[in-house]
């Protein structure tokens, strides 16, 4: 098991008044196996990522990945865990401007004090079909083409875990249904956990398994 939360939920005050974003979620996520997370907008699909991901800690409940328990963790510690064991694919694709697509995908590589990062990184620029491109900066290369870059620097990672929080959503039904492709023929040649955050119902049918989340909850 590398993902495990238990009665997790996440509460927040406005204008004097509690808000359930997140109410009693439990779910676990086995290595190499991929769950999608749909529901309509508002319905805690996103906060459930980021507290899975270490990006947030819930109000109550408790979150593992292998076996770390973020919910006791400090922000400097849930930063480690994210270090070493979490990739992300953005809806925004979230790529440095000021680096090339090589430069942008050796970056975590290097952070990550991995050897050999730039032979790794076009490896799998490589298997997103981007070789031609390597020396393009982002504002050079097509939303399709940048999602395939940030999908290609999030599985040259080799993380336990990969989280897409809605990959597919900047794009055409065409790039969506390549970059939907590419994301799950990454993932076959990999051993991570795959857990996507959609709206994009194809996508979602890729999955092992699909959970629907509406006002806070599991349907």
């Amino acid at each position: 098991m590398i993902i495990e939360a238990r009665n997790l939920s996440k509460k927040v005050i406005f204008n004097d008044e509690e808000i359930v974003i997140l109410d009693n979620i439990n779910l676990t996520v086995n290595a190499s196996s991929s769950l999608a997370v749909i529901g309509p907008s508002g319905s805690g699909k996103s906060t459930l990522l980021g507290i899975l991901a270490g990006l947030d800690k819930p109000t109550a409940g408790e979150i593992f990945i292998k076996e770390e328990p973020l919910h006791l963790l400090s922000e400097e510690g849930r930063a480690k865990v994210r270090k070493d064991s979490v990739a992300f694919v953005f809806q925004n694709f979230e790529l440095l401007s000021g680096l090339t697509a090589l430069e942008n995908v050796m970056l975590p590589l290097e952070l990550k004090n991995k050897k050999n990062a730039k032979d790794i990184a076009i490896n799998y620029l490589e298997r997103v079909k981007m070789h031609s491109r390597l020396m393009h900066y982002p504002q050079q290369l097509s939303g399709g083409e940048q999602q395939r870059v940030a999908i290609a620097r999030a599985f040259a990672c080799e993380a336990e875990v990969l989280f897409c929080d809605e990959p597919t959503g900047n794009l055409d039904s065409s790039n969506s249904e390549m970059i939907s492709d590419l994301i799950f023929e990454s993932f076959k040649e990999s051993s991570s956990a795959l857990i996507i955050v959609t709206h994009d119902i194809l996508l979602a049918n890729k999955c092992d398994e699909k959970i629907e989340l509406l006002d806070g909850k599991i349907l």
